[in-house]
């Protein structure tokens, strides 16, 4: 018959797989344990994490200018069209939030509270709340609700307090202040359990910030998405239909915020200017009539005209100025073109210059989109800018020069005009200077009545133009929690863990798992393989008591090659031992024992273990006072000694009594004189000697044996102990050494019969629900 061991697989790629196989056997209800919680915590995330819905929607930003196509000077300030971001900081600011609150309905939060989430009714509540006068001291607390019926409900604030019974449509008092809660057409009596929540303006500008996205799509195409996350769908939909529709109003009235505080601030200094001019025209009027002419002399006239032109020419003469300086600051500001109005004062070829210098900056800009700046004919048309800007700089300041003298000139001559007026009567002094005031009060109303006119055209002019690309969505698929990818990696998870819980449980197992472990390491031959035993035994045979089992067929196999070691003669001496003890070798003793005298060989089984009392001895023994230490020191004979097992041509010789000196007695000649005479009288004679890796007793009794037998117990010797094997054969220098594996697990991949009693039942999915 065929040794009951696993086929050798053999490593692969370093990796013992026999030895692997135990430790996913013996680890089995960890690795169960790590797929359970890993993925059971993915699925209790997903079930404990509220859905998170996103509504969005995409505009595409224009602003149309039509004040410049009647002509006009552009007075308003470019709006910066393709600058979105500015827009989108508009969208994101405290004030348009402020006023999105006040046009959305959701200063009150109704909630279900159930067994694992709450849901936000949204526009499906049962009942509606209403507050009168200020509610500050109700604001973002929890305030409990639980329906009675049709007409009466329970209400409390605090979470550990008292619920207090109302009625519905009446109102009453809460925190000194006036609620009143109504039904609503989605009543219905349930025994679910309520609250609501009548938010503050801060809390809620802080969610709409908080849960609000805006990002450019296309900064040519001046396009941007507007989008919304909340945990109700359709409240997340409202919101961005709302923010859509309120942002082109509030865009716009943004817009022209400026320009309407400018034409209020010239309505209010027009006012001003008209009663001063009021003044001066009842002055006037006063004036003829007290004096019945407006004409004293001709001299006066004369004089008066002349400053008047010379007033004029210098009004005139500043405000060109004025318009000159602003080109020159232009041309350092590199903001050409001019608008034809500015240019009409200047003399025709500075205005060619102009016109020249704005054709050599246009094409040295198409160039840049073209060229790199580096580029030779992008650095020459760059240097004909900069000469035609020097030229223009040139002819520019020496107009300015000429007019500066020409101011000089014109406030000499006024200062000598006054002089000579200065000597004429008071009146007709004080006549001339309410008049060329008024004049002046004149042409400036004037020009602020043009600057009202053009700001106001401006304005008019400003025609937002915000195109809905697409409309608000209405998600019906949260964009969280992505429940595949939350089991995906629970499941993956699970797998890592188990692969690292294994890799080091791999690493750290020092201890003998297969056989072909055990021939790789020894030098010495494996005699067999005892498996496990599924079966319990009511005596120390277990050949007898289960003679179908893997274990006693695998004790015959071991008897079978016991022929192998014979060294001579029919009769054999057979130590068993081990490293330390719990490694089987008492019951590998006793079995062999057993299954030598089921083959009609007369064999006694000696307890060498004087150092301890053994459970197995104890079966055995019937009389523990006397056996090998008594028979060593001559107290009584080996014959006097020996106990019968109950087993047909099997006895048992014990230990006896515990001597101080069990060591001593086995180095005496007495220990071989027994052994020779033990050997007259029995085929064979197995020892149960003491662990060889705690005392020296068994040594001893290794090298007066035929065969030594070292046991090494599957998943509980270490590997450290072949070592301790190795050091024995070699220092001892035993030839007659042999090893069984015991207690090997048993796997699918077995040699046999099939049909051993003590097999492991096959569990099947019911046991494992049980399980």
């Amino acid at each position: 018959m065929e040794n009951n061991k696993p086929i050798n697989t053999g490593p692969i790629e370093g990796i013992d797989l026999d030895k692997l196989q135990s430790v996913v056997r013996k680890n089995k209800w960890w690795i169960l344990f790590f797929f359970i919680i890993c993925n059971s915590a993915s699925y209790l995330s997903i079930r404990w994490t509220k859905d998170l819905f996103e509504s969005e929607s995409e505009m595409k930003l224009e602003i149309k200018n039509d004040a410049t196509d009647l002509g006009l000077k552009n007075i308003v300030e470019d709006q910066n069209l393709n600058l979105i971001s500015g827009e989108i900081e508009q969208i994101k600011s405290k004030v348009f939030f402020s006023r999105l609150v006040d046009s959305l309905d959701i200063g009150t939060s109704y909630y279900s509270i159930g067994n694992v989430l709450t849901d936000e009714m949204y526009q499906r509540s049962p009942f509606l709340v209403t507050s009168e006068g200020d509610a500050s001291s109700l604001f973002d607390q929890y305030i409990y609700i639980n329906i009675i019926d049709k007409t009466a409900f329970k209400i409390k604030t605090d979470p550990d307090g008292e619920f207090v019974d109302r009625k519905f449509n009446e109102a009453f008092r809460l925190n000194s202040t006036s609620l009143t809660i109504r039904p609503s057409k989605y009543f219905e009596i349930s025994d679910n359990k309520y609250f609501f929540v009548i938010h503050s303006k801060g809390s809620l500008t802080s969610y709409l910030a908080q849960n609000i996205s805006v990002s450019p799509l296309n900064f040519n195409a001046n396009t941007i998405r507007v989008a919304f996350k909340d945990n109700n769908a359709k409240k997340a939909y409202d919101i961005v239909n709302k923010i859509d529709s309120l942002y082109i109003f509030y865009s716009s009235e943004q817009k022209n915020l400026a320009n309407r505080q400018k034409i209020g601030w010239l309505n209010n200094e027009l006012d001003q200017v008209e009663k001063r001019m009021q003044n001066f025209e009842n002055y006037f009027e006063n004036f003829t009539l007290q004096n019945k002419s407006s004409d004293l002399s001709q001299d006066l006239k004369r004089t008066i005209v002349a400053i008047n032109a010379t007033d004029s020419a210098r009004f005139q003469l500043t405000k060109k100025m004025a318009q000159l300086n602003s080109i020159i600051e232009q041309i350092n500001d590199n903001k050409l073109p001019f608008s034809l109005q500015q240019q009409r004062f200047l003399p025709d070829y500075i205005n060619k210059k102009l016109e020249d210098f704005n054709k050599l900056q246009q094409d040295r800009d198409r160039l840049a989109l073209a060229y790199n700046e580096n580029t030779f004919a992008f650095r020459q048309k760059e240097k004909e800018v900069s000469l035609a800007k020097e030229t223009i700089f040139k002819q520019l300041t020496e107009l300015k020069s000429d007019w500066l003298k020409t101011l000089a000139e014109l406030r000499q001559s006024k200062e000598n005009l006054e002089k000579g007026f200065a000597t004429m009567p008071d009146k007709n002094t004080q006549y001339s200077k309410n008049q060329r005031f008024y004049k002046l009060y004149e042409e400036f109303y004037l020009s602020m009545m043009q600057s009202k006119a053009q700001f106001e055209i401006a304005q008019a002019g400003n025609v937002p133009d915000f195109k809905i690309l697409s409309p608000a969505s209405l998600p019906t698929v949260p964009i969280s929690p992505k429940k595949l990818l939350i089991l995906g990696i629970g499941l993956v998870a699970s797998f890592v863990l188990n692969f690292f819980f294994l890799g080091i449980s791999y690493l750290l197992n020092n201890k003998i798992t297969s056989a072909q472990e055990v021939e790789k390491s020894i030098h010495v031959p494996l005699l067999g393989v005892i498996p496990t035993s599924h079966r319990k035994s009511n005596s120390l045979f277990h050949v007898v008591d289960n003679p179908k089992s893997m274990v006693s067929e695998s004790f015959r196999s071991l008897r079978t090659n016991l022929d192998f070691f014979t060294i001579g003669g029919h009769k054999k001496i057979i130590t068993v031992t081990s490293t330390i003890s719990g490694e089987g070798k008492s019951f590998l003793a006793s079995n062999l024992g057993g299954v030598l005298s089921m083959s009609k060989k007369k064999v006694l089984l000696i307890d060498l273990d004087m150092r301890k009392q053994k459970n197995e001895s104890s079966m055995l023994a019937l009389d523990p006072s006397k056996g090998v230490s008594t028979t060593l020191i001559k107290k009584t004979t080996w014959a006097d000694c020996i106990q019968s097992t109950g087993l047909e041509n099997l006895d048992f010789l014990p230990a006896g009594p515990h001597p101080p000196n069990p060591s001593e007695l086995l180095l005496n000649g007495e220990f071989t004189n027994l052994l020779e005479e033990l050997k007259e009288a029995y085929d064979f004679i197995v020892i149960d000697t003491p662990p060889v890796g705690l005392v020296t007793d068994g040594i001893m009794a290794m090298k007066r044996a035929d065969l030594s037998i070292y046991v090494l117990r599957a998943n509980y010797s270490k590997k450290e102990f072949v070592n301790t094997l190795n050091r024995i054969s070699s220092i001892h220098k035993l030839t007659n050494l042999a090893v069984v594996l015991n207690a090997l697990p048993t796997t699918g991949k077995t040699y046999g019969y099939g049909y051993y009693e003590d097999r492991p039942k096959r569990k099947g999915w019911r046991d494992l629900v049980k399980i």
